[in-house]
């Protein structure tokens, strides 16, 4: 009997990849300011710009040259004609003052949270509610990269935390007060304990609290539904986090989008947000000058936003989704 062995040969098309190897050599300090001449970039005074470079860093400051770059979409090098070191330095001191105006709001906002929250959860479920697992949901969530579904559980989350803060945090006179005093619970109270969770944790227990009821009483506060609430402190944390960590956010598109809120029956709030783009600062902005109508009426955050785009009156603040005419909103009139 013969055994008659058919070879098949599968011929695919030749895959090329389009990865390629990095070989960008680091440059001097002079070797950079001659690199921006050579590219069209006018620069008066070299000593000023090494200086500067020396403290900023030629990367950081690359994100603001891209504005005066025509075809910056096709990976062109070159300024556009008549462009001054001048015009890329003051857009990056204009965004360093825009963090820390946006930064000082979010404190108020972040340090109005932890007082909700011990408000009416101390009230509700004791001094140590957040020892209660009962009150929290373990949630499933999947990973929008990877596609895989974590768990989050927030309560075993806040104890690993709290433990590891109290440990690192022995020089902070309310914990050493404490464990000089106390034996039990082994945790101190929630208003100590909150005092040294993060942004984050706080708006994963707002977002993981059993009891709708729970939510909605802290969310209602602000006039807000629990869900955009949620949805709020989640981006307002994304860009606080921005923040702390000196990142650009005058033409950013943030990737957390916070939720949309059509209307409010109790505070100012823009005319047609369904036009405004959600992932622009404008939103953000928006979002913070919502919070601090209950936070701090009598805030200087819009004052002091006018002034800082007054002394930037050459600022393109589309990069920012600003849209026209968007001084006139009730939202924003001083």
């Amino acid at each position: 009997m013969r055994v008659f062995v058919l070879k098949i040969h599968i011929f695919a098309p030749e895959i090329k990849s389009c990865m390629r190897e990095y070989t960008k050599l680091p440059l001097t300090i002079p070797e950079q300011v001659a690199l921006l001449e050579n590219r069209g970039l006018l620069i008066s005074n070299k000593s000023r710009a090494e200086r500067l470079l020396a403290n900023i860093s030629y990367y950081r400051l690359s994100a603001y040259m891209l504005p005066f770059k025509p075809d910056k979409h096709k990976n062109n090098e070159y300024f556009a004609k008549g462009t001054t070191w001048d015009d890329v330095y003051q857009l990056y001191v204009f965004d360093r003052k825009l963090r820390l105006l946006i930064f000082d709001a979010i404190e108020r906002i972040e340090i109005s949270i932890r007082a909700q929250l011990i408000n009416r959860l101390s009230l509700k479920y004791g001094s140590h509610w957040y020892d209660d697992s009962t009150i929290f949901d373990v949630k499933k969530k999947r990973d929008k990269k990877t596609e895989i579904l974590k768990t989050i559980n927030v309560y075993g989350d806040i104890q690993q935390h709290i433990k590891e803060q109290f440990e690192k945090s022995k020089s902070e006179m309310f914990i050493a007060h404490y464990k000089n005093n106390y034996d039990k619970p082994l945790n101190p109270p929630s208003w100590m304990a909150i005092e040294v969770m993060y942004f984050n944790q706080l708006s994963m227990i707002c977002e993981s609290l059993k009891n709708k009821n729970d939510r909605t009483g802290i969310s209602y506060f602000y006039d807000l539904p629990d869900v955009v609430f949620c949805s709020w402190l989640h981006s307002i944390n994304y860009v606080r986090n921005l923040c702390a960590h000196h990142s650009r956010l005058w033409n950013r598109s943030m990737s957390i989008v916070p939720a949309k809120l059509g209307f409010s029956k109790k505070l100012k709030w823009i005319t047609n947000p369904e036009t405004v783009q959600r992932s622009k600062l404008y939103y953000i902005m928006c979002i913070i000058e919502y919070f601090l109508q209950t936070v701090n009426p009598t805030s200087g955050f819009k004052k002091r936003l006018y002034d800082l785009l007054g002394e930037y009156s050459d600022l393109d603040c589309g990069y920012m989704g600003f849209p026209k005419g968007w001084e006139t909103e009730r939202l924003w009139k001083i």
